[in-house]
């Protein structure tokens, strides 16, 4: 279809957005985390996708092309926000985070509801602190659902190297949520 596309069935890139668009607007609130923000930086990976589809060369699948635009174009969004201002403040107003249940540990009781009911702004406003490397890997696997393999292949990065980000981010997550919850304090019971 890119071929189609490139030779000037122009109409047919609405059926790439048709199919692509809710995923990449994903990706782009993930990074975000404002609606409006995600429209507009899902345009404008759509307008780059569009003036650069003659650069398709079909080595990797379409989608991972256009995954590696997409995730290049947000963090360069962030990048730039960075500059613009100190920090992200999340209203708490957008859905709850679920990634809580998989970097806690399982706990046995209510306490460890409450505190996952508490701590999700905090834990959100936290993966928006993590270093790139962490945090673009954290949010592909875990918010869009996407493979260690696919990832490499989105980020040109390997495989094994993905793993280890996934499983360095995820300790990360891990140690400041518990220096938030324990005030920095280690609990040790004896």
């Amino acid at each position: 279809m890119v071929s189609y596309i490139v030779k000037g069935k122009t109409e047919l890139f609405s059926v790439i957005i048709d199919r692509y668009q809710s995923k990449v607007f994903s990706t782009a609130f993930h990074y975000t985390h404002d609606h409006e923000e995600a429209r507009d930086l899902t345009q404008e990976i759509f307008i780059k996708l569009y003036n650069n589809l003659q650069n398709y060369k079909g080595k990797a699948s379409f989608s991972t092309w256009l995954y590696r635009i997409a995730v290049n174009r947000c963090i360069d969004w962030v990048r730039k926000k960075k500059l613009q201002t100190i920090s992200i403040i999340n209203d708490g107003s957008e859905e709850e985070l679920d990634i809580y249940d998989t970097i806690a540990d399982r706990g046995v009781g209510p306490e460890e509801a409450l505190i996952k009911q508490e701590n999700s702004v905090y834990l959100r406003k936290l993966v928006e602190c993590l270093p790139e490397i962490y945090k673009t890997a954290i949010i592909l696997y875990y918010f869009e659902d996407f493979s260690p393999q696919e990832i490499s292949e989105i980020t040109g990065v390997p495989k094994r190297t993905i793993e280890t980000r996934l499983f360095r981010g995820k300790n990360l997550l891990k140690l400041r949520m518990e220096e938030l919850i324990c005030g920095g304090e280690q609990n040790v019971l004896q």
